[in-house]
């Protein structure tokens, strides 16, 4: 069985420095928590992972769209694993440039962004074992109900130099719902404009029934 933290989040400068990757939303988002599988093992990662999958199966919703970056080497072997499992996706070069080195010489290339529109159940199973040890890796990894992400090109400050990067904008409308992944794939975030999941016990009514929640917010529940 599953136990889980749930989190009510607020939006501010704290909360941003939390999700990483320069997330910004365009249009306003009424609810966000931070949901996280807490029971310890030899591979949370795959308590993680296993517990999103049961999530969204639950949610019984699709289509979904899943979203990652990736970089130039593991783009191949993407589209080569992706094709023999028969999954559809799509993908596309971004704006900015990264490099990596060779005895020889500096290579320079564009991350790629992949979508892969996931239709049912077992499609989505297929999608998450192969992908999410990139959410594991800190690469970019997200969830909708809509086709609402965008990248822009943006400068930021990191390190004290200044560089190009690119920055995952999602569209926000009365049906939004989407989720991204916190740091080392260790819980995710829950992002809403949808009243099912407008308070924290309306969520957790949506969750598998092998889980169980063990805290809410700040507080530790008797088990």
């Amino acid at each position: 069985m599953s136990e889980i933290w749930i989190q009510e989040e607020q939006l501010n400068a704290e909360f941003d420095e939390m999700v990483g990757r320069y997330i910004q939303l365009e249009g306003p988002i009424d609810s966000v928590y931070f949901i996280s599988e807490t029971m310890e093992s030899d591979d949370d990662r795959d308590e993680q992972r296993d517990f999103l999958l049961a999530f969204l199966i639950k949610q019984d919703r699709y289509p979904l769209y899943l979203t990652f970056l990736c970089d130039d080497m593991m783009a191949e072997e993407f589209e080569k694993e992706f094709n023999e499992l028969g999954l559809e996706y799509s993908y596309e070069l971004l704006e900015e440039k990264q490099a990596y080195y060779t005895f020889f010489k500096r290579v320079t290339y564009h991350p790629r962004c992949f979508t892969l529109p996931i239709k049912d159940a077992r499609t989505l199973s297929l999608a998450l074992e192969h992908t999410f040890y990139l959410a594991n890796m800190n690469e970019f990894y997200s969830l909708s109900y809509t086709e609402n992400i965008r990248f822009e090109l943006k400068k930021v400050k990191e390190w004290g130099r200044w560089k190009n990067v690119s920055i995952p904008i999602f569209k926000t409308g009365e049906d939004t719902i989407f989720i991204t992944i916190f740091h080392d794939g260790a819980g995710f975030f829950l992002f809403s404009n949808e009243d099912r999941y407008s308070s924290i016990q309306k969520v957790c009514s949506t969750f598998p029934e092998s889980s169980k929640v063990v805290q809410i917010n700040d507080q530790l529940l008797d088990i």
